[in-house]
């Protein structure tokens, strides 16, 4: 049973059901030709992409969300108390985290903080992003969303992040 007295949404051989929240940063970022390249934007979370394209089991994703998109040196503890709560009343065990590289430990003490004081400790973060975008050819993003999707479902219940293996 999960925290609110339901039972856990689970999908094959058991394994609970993964979510996955873009805050934005580099993994998101998108650099348009409107703007000659010199500026950038945070589009859509490049996680849907990489999901396409590295075809983890698909039901164990149950959705992703954006709470922000915003530059990881832009995010407020407003926004990081928004993903706290969507944790919280979420009735996802699993939660992938995708955010800037800046400020992501920021982040990771923040929730542990804000979790542990919310009595939430039956829940797995797993912080990621990457040094380069998604969008890139060579970027690390589909090896750190891949080693995230693993790391979800083998760690403890805590706040972890995940990067470059």
């Amino acid at each position: 049973m999960n925290r609110g007295g339901g039972y856990k949404r689970m999908s094959i051989a058991g394994m609970e059901e993964i979510i996955i929240i873009q805050m934005g940063g580099t993994i998101d970022k998108d650099y348009p030709r409107t703007k000659g390249g010199y500026d950038f934007e945070i589009g859509e979370p490049a996680a849907k992409n990489i999901l396409n394209r590295i075809r983890p089991t698909r039901s164990i994703i149950s959705s992703t969300h954006s709470i922000c998109r915003k530059d990881s040196q832009d995010i407020t503890d407003h926004e990081r108390v928004l993903l706290a709560n969507k944790i919280e009343e979420g009735s996802e065990k699993r939660v992938i985290v995708t955010h800037g590289t800046d400020t992501l430990l920021d982040t990771a003490r923040f929730l542990a903080s804000h979790l542990k004081m919310a009595a939430v400790t039956d829940v797995t973060v797993i912080l990621t992003g990457a040094f380069t975008p998604e969008k890139f050819k060579d970027s690390d993003a589909d090896f750190n969303l891949g080693v995230a999707i693993g790391a979800v479902q083998s760690v403890t219940p805590g706040i972890w992040v995940a990067m470059n293996g």
